[in-house]
């Protein structure tokens, strides 16, 4: 009768899982406003201002602070700009003017900071916000930057605040990353792997498609996503400043190389040996498993599977087809093999796990917290970070230790924690698991709920 119950309980679980991944498939994420969102500041280490471009464009390019000391860059010459047709005021209430004048004189800042040179701008206002003329040797460009006005688009830690420089033949020239709560290492990884060059000399008149950063996708779709809406909202003024150029239909999308399909493939291959009860799990094999995840899905992917996956449906935040099944996976593995993500997938498990076996368990000694308290412990990080995630502090959703030390971000503060923590793990095997993961504390639970 027991085992009946308990049958009934993984095949209920099992059924609203699927009702859930089908729901979200099909309709996409649920419209969330979040409410405390304002009380963050959208930055990160990564967002220092700059031009990020092709090789040869980015050496004129400086970050804010270098170039005062540098002192040489791609300058801007003290030419008048040419007469342009003169742009309209859309605001007439005295409040949103000083707004939009605050607005200006930040964005005007940032661009100027861009420049070793001193530099003349000319600021213009228009219904959805400021944007600047700018002039380069006789040539005239014209920089946008969002203004909070489309933050309805979210990468993994909300919305990218991005500015957008565009050339005298009406071509994206640069993108620029202005502030985001985007992990560093994600931040890092998108621009290694090129991903903003895609975006140079790219015309406004034509549909484009770019390729996403695999382990970065929902960053990366955002920004792609961004730029597309940007471009919109100021469509007008672009036509206006532009003879001829007709941009309203422009858009520009990022996708997923065919990679994330061996991806999906090699942590179904874990999920399933973790499954399976035919063949034993040896401790050679488990050995073999370890490096399989640390190498590939660590080192290789860097991808950040975490609790956080499974709340952005609920936070407006589209999930890649990688991501979805990776959380669909992770969900079954925790009701019907009691918690296979943590014990065969999470490469920082495996992490911990290789140093232990490296280590040869010499110096593990018994845990100084009782067990009952370790789980309160965990238990209670997990209720505060997800509470704080709903009600807008998306930041508190970069508390997980891997996705820095297999980005290889030596300088970052979440690097020396991790690798703080490997160490630790020799003395006390399995520390953060135990105590402080939210991604197992959710995990856990339901497999608790369901037994």
């Amino acid at each position: 009768m027991k085992n009946k119950t308990k049958q009934i309980k993984k095949v209920l679980a099992t059924l609203i899982v699927g009702a859930f991944f089908l729901f979200f498939w099909l309709n996409g994420p649920l419209h969330f406003t979040e409410v405390l969102a304002h009380l963050e500041v959208e930055e990160t280490p990564y967002s220092k201002s700059k031009f990020v471009g092709t090789k040869k464009e980015s050496e004129h390019f400086k970050e804010v602070g270098a170039v005062e000391v540098e002192g040489h860059g791609w300058s801007l010459v003290n030419d008048e700009a040419k007469e342009k047709k003169a742009f309209k005021m859309l605001s007439s209430k005295e409040e949103d003017n000083r707004i939009a004048q605050q607005e200006l004189e930040s964005i005007t800042k940032h661009v100027k900071q861009l420049f070793s040179n001193s530099i003349k701008t000319e600021g213009h206002l228009a219904e959805f916000g400021p944007f600047l003329s700018i002039r380069y040797e006789d040539e005239d460009f014209l920089y946008l930057e969002t203004q909070h006005n489309l933050n309805h688009i979210r990468g993994y830690g909300g919305p990218i605040q991005l500015g957008v420089l565009i050339d005298a033949d009406g071509n994206i020239k640069q993108v620029q990353h202005v502030s985001s709560k985007e992990t560093v290492s994600y931040l890092e990884k998108v621009q290694r792997r090129g991903y903003y060059e895609q975006f140079t000399e790219v015309p406004l008149e034509k549909k484009h498609q770019i390729d996403a950063v695999s382990g970065a996708t929902l960053t990366t779709e955002a920004i792609a996503e961004t730029t597309t809406s940007l471009i919109d909202l100021y469509h007008p003024e672009i036509e206006e400043y532009y003879e001829d150029l007709n941009s309203s239909s422009f858009y520009i999308i990022a996708k997923n190389t065919l990679w994330w399909v061996l991806h999906i493939v090699v942590i179904a291959l874990l999920f399933i040996y973790g499954f399976q009860k035919k063949y034993k799990k040896s401790k050679r094999d488990i050995q073999i498993l370890s490096f399989v995840s640390v190498l590939y899905i660590g080192f290789f992917m860097n991808n950040s599977f975490t609790y956080i996956s499974f709340l952005h449906p609920f936070l407006g935040t589209s999930v890649s087809s990688l991501i979805a099944l990776y959380s669909l996976f992770s969900l079954l593995g925790a009701i019907w093999g009691k918690n296979l993500y943590c014990k065969y997938v999470c490469p920082y498990g495996h992490l911990q796990r290789v140093a232990l076996n490296l280590s040869k368990n010499k110096f593990s000694k018994k845990f100084f917290i009782s067990n009952k308290w370790v789980k309160r412990i965990r238990d209670g990080i997990a209720i505060i970070l997800i509470t704080g995630v709903l009600l807008g502090m998306r930041s508190w959703g970069n508390f997980e230790v891997f996705p820095d030390i297999f980005g290889l971000e030596f300088i970052s503060f979440w690097f020396g924690v991790s690798l703080l923590l490997v160490l630790v793990n020799i003395r006390y095997p399995f520390i953060w698991c135990r105590i402080a993961c939210p991604t197992g504390a959710v995990l856990d639970k339901i497999s608790e709920v369901v037994k």
